[in-house]
């Protein structure tokens, strides 16, 4: 039975010691783009626009186990089982944390600061795609790496239907793309079609069931006092996650005495993200703490202070026992409810059949292909065709702002409507551009301003002698999230 992962957990955490509280933030910003391999080559990845980039969505999965990921845009991530090795080669055990992300326009492609150009005999060309993708993989806060023996199959969806594109590799040692294969567009509903039996059941509606039904209740964990010597952290956990945790009131995290990867200092950092898991002995747990690329994975054991221990002992007790009664009658159920099960599994895929029936009545889905990446090794993934630059008009470009002031950045981006490629230039001394399409233009100020020059402001432009003073709509107000540069590009 494939293990099926859609959300991510979501906690929130306060630090104390002895008397001394404080309260650190989960907030929602994500991570700045960087590739499992950490390298200087690296700083050719570089968001132009500050705290602006395409999140990263967790998924905490079973390194061990068959998984299917369900990303937001409706992409499946497909992982078999036993698929990560160490730097070393090692297989890896336990849990893996995967990070993965996806690149659909312009818009996409200017936040997240990835190099769109691609050289070939000394020809610099520019990428028009058809999607891009990330993905990352880690545990206890290092990089693992796809087994050699093994591929990761994802299913990306894609509103470019053609067959021109091509898929590539971003190296981050080199600082450039790699070719690998030639990519084709799959139509989701032929595709469907084909797979009704193996993805297409209502997966929330079914790892519910799992969770819920199938599943034993579980037994509290003994309570155990908490020191108040040490660190703590109270953390609002997922119930359905943690069931041996929640039965009790006032539950803590204490940082394990033999702790060496703790360090105090965390206490200071905005986190943006944590995830628990299991130890390796019963009572124990993992908890990884996050910021961009870093994180820190350290032992805890939950602990509870004297005003609740008591409590927590005496109902320890009572629920043992009551549970243990109820073992036998369970054992007996869960046979009934697997044969339940498999009943609604039936039923479900009955109606998966029907509402691909009726999607396949829906332009937008007739519209919407997939593109099958097959993953060797984690990082930078491309479907993609170069192109070159666009052609019709040339001339001499300066740039001043709308009151004719001088300024100054280091990158111009073009954009012609209709087509999903970003024309990136670094030398703008000279501009071209193609004036049968609609185009805007923009670029990111030496002081971080996004600067404009908009569809309509190229239909006033007027060339003398080869020249042409470009004059830009300077943005002054703080940019934070990606929806409002595709707003102000009207992209």
């Amino acid at each position: 039975m494939k293990k099926i992962i859609l959300n991510k957990l979501n906690v929130k955490i306060l630090i104390s010691i002895a008397t001394v509280a404080v309260v650190v933030s989960i907030a929602s910003v994500k991570y700045p783009l960087k590739e499992n391999n950490s390298t200087a080559a690296e700083n050719k990845v570089k968001p132009p626009l500050k705290n602006v980039n395409v999140n990263f969505e967790n998924y905490l999965v079973d390194a061990n186990e068959k998984t299917i990921l369900k990303y937001q845009t409706g992409s499946i991530i497909k992982i078999p089982n036993d698929a990560f090795v160490d730097k070393n080669g090692k297989p890896v055990f336990g849990k893996v944390i995967i990070k993965y992300r996806e690149f659909h326009d312009p818009a996409d492609f200017f936040v997240s600061g990835i190099p769109m150009t691609y050289d070939s005999a000394g020809v610099q060309y520019h990428f028009e795609s058809a999607g891009m993708l990330e993905i990352l993989a880690f545990q206890k806060g290092k990089p693992v790496f796809v087994d050699p023996a093994k591929k990761i199959v994802i299913e990306m969806v894609s509103s470019q239907g053609d067959d021109k594109y091509n898929i590539y590799k971003y190296d981050s040692l080199a600082g450039n793309w790699n070719y690998l294969y030639k990519d084709h567009a799959n139509s989701m509903i032929d595709n469907d079609k084909k797979g009704l039996d193996k993805k297409q059941l209502p997966m929330e509606k079914v790892g519910a069931s799992k969770k819920q039904s199938s599943q034993p209740e579980i037994i509290p964990l003994l309570p155990l006092k908490s020191d108040l010597t040490n660190f703590h952290f109270d953390i609002e956990t997922d119930p359905l996650e943690f069931p041996e945790i929640n039965a009790y009131k006032g539950v803590r995290f204490e940082v394990s005495v033999n702790e060496k990867d703790f360090d105090p200092a965390f206490v200071s950092i905005l986190w943006n993200d944590i995830i628990l898991e299991k130890g390796k002995q019963k009572g124990s747990y993992f908890m990884t703490l996050i910021k961009g690329r870093e994180s820190h994975t350290f032992e805890t054991v939950p602990v509870l202070d004297a005003k609740n221990y008591d409590e927590a002992l005496s109902q320890y007790k009572n629920i043992y026992f009551q549970r243990k009664e109820k073992e036998t009658k369970e054992q007996k159920m869960r046979d009934s409810i697997n044969r339940v099960l498999n009943q609604e599994r039936l039923d479900q895929n009955d109606f998966a059949k029907s509402n691909l029936q009726n999607a396949s009545a829906s332009n937008e889905t007739q519209n919407m292909v997939q593109r099958t990446f097959v993953i060797n090794g984690f990082g930078i993934w491309n479907s993609d065709c170069p192109a070159s630059l666009p052609k019709g008009e040339q001339f001499a470009a300066t740039f001043t702002d709308t009151l004719g002031r001088k300024i100054t950045f280091k990158t111009l981006y073009l954009v012609e409507k209709g087509r999903n490629a970003m024309f990136v230039m670094y030398n703008y001394s000279t501009l071209n551009y193609d004036p049968g399409k609609k185009n805007i233009l923009w670029a990111v100020t030496n002081d971080n301003k996004l600067a404009i020059f908009d569809e309509q402001d190229f239909k006033k432009i007027i060339i003398k002698n080869d020249s042409c003073t470009i004059k830009m709509t300077v943005i002054k107000r703080p940019i934070t999230k990606i929806f409002e540069v595709r707003s102000l590009l009207n992209i």
